[in-house]
């Protein structure tokens, strides 16, 4: 029965309909419906309803999609042991902010494949809700999110300081304060990061309790984006440290935000609970761990800004 009908019943499960299942596993979608069809006679019972926008899960669909999501990510723990073992090649899935993309995760990479050539990795920088639903879908080994929330159903393997800056021009009036206030972004040209972004709406929150009106004149879902806009004289914007600290050093310069809301903010590195993380990857966790370490021996950004 395993790997076939369940692993066809949990993608589908995963994917919302047997369509996208079928184009995941590279079936026939009636093949998929095949598979289905044998569980659900192994189980004697139906595990799933069909609908317009796509498939339903019964009562008992939904206590063995609980099982097949163990069950899947075990067997494909222990094949991956295994693969390590023999030495033949494993991938490694991390989805991440953007603010962490140049700063650690990618150099953790390159150092581990020097003693694990056959590991391949897959990045993908996504939004921090993003990050925290490719985990607990599983489409994602690590996650590294920005405040990831805490969860009986995730765990915090780590917690990087990851304050928001105010980003100016080394040029601009206000580059000598120290440190910026809230109330001064109301008078600014400013650009921030869409709604999509956790950070956009930290912002907004902590704007309306202390009754600022921040109306940026510009919004994008690119870090790259939002640093032009300050490089070429738009304004300013609010970015992740990391975001800053590598771009443009000579050019920018990040101001602290007297804000403990904005001052203590993290990255998080995270992953299922239910996982059982497979040799591999907790390996390249503890490189991951140690390059962050090493950023972080940098000191802080101050009022005087970036240093190259």
């Amino acid at each position: 029965m395993f790997p076939g009908p369940l692993r066809a019943f949990h993608e589908v499960v995963q994917s919302g309909s047997i369509r996208k299942a079928s184009e995941r596993l590279s079936l026939a979608p009636s093949s998929v419906s095949r598979q289905i069809a044998v569980l659900e006679a192994l189980m004697g019972t139906a595990l799933l309803s069909r609908a317009a926008g796509g498939v339903v899960l019964t009562h008992a669909g939904m206590r063995v999609a609980e099982y097949a999501s163990s069950a899947v990510m075990d067997f494909d723990s222990l094949r991956q042991d295994l693969n390590d073992r023999r030495g033949t090649h494993g991938l490694i899935r991390v989805a991440m902010v953007e603010s962490i993309a140049s700063s650690g995760p990618v150099e953790a990479a390159a150092r581990f494949r020097r003693d694990h050539q056959g590991v391949t990795f897959e990045f993908t920088v996504m939004p921090a809700t993003a990050v925290m639903e490719a985990v607990a879908a599983q489409t994602t080994d690590l996650g590294i999110g920005f405040c990831a929330e805490a969860s009986d159903e995730i765990v915090h393997e780590a917690s990087i300081l990851e304050p928001l800056m105010l980003v100016l021009r080394r040029d601009h009036p206000m580059a000598g304060h120290s440190p910026g206030r809230l109330s001064d972004l109301e008078a600014m040209s400013i650009a921030l990061p869409d709604q999509k972004f956790g950070l956009r709406r930290l912002i907004d929150r902590v704007a309306r309790r202390e009754g600022v009106s921040i109306a940026p004149v510009m919004v994008s879902n690119s870090f790259d984006a939002l640093r032009d806009f300050v490089r070429s004289g738009g304004g300013a914007t609010i970015l992740p440290m990391r975001a800053v600290r590598p771009h443009y050093p000579r050019e920018l310069i990040a101001i602290p935000i007297d804000v403990p809301e904005l001052n203590n903010t993290t990255l998080d590195v995270i992953h299922l609970k239910i996982w059982r993380m497979p040799r591999i990857v907790r390996l390249y966790l503890e490189e991951l761990r140690r390059t962050l370490a090493e950023h972080d021996e940098a000191p802080r950004p101050a009022a005087r800004g970036i240093e190259s």
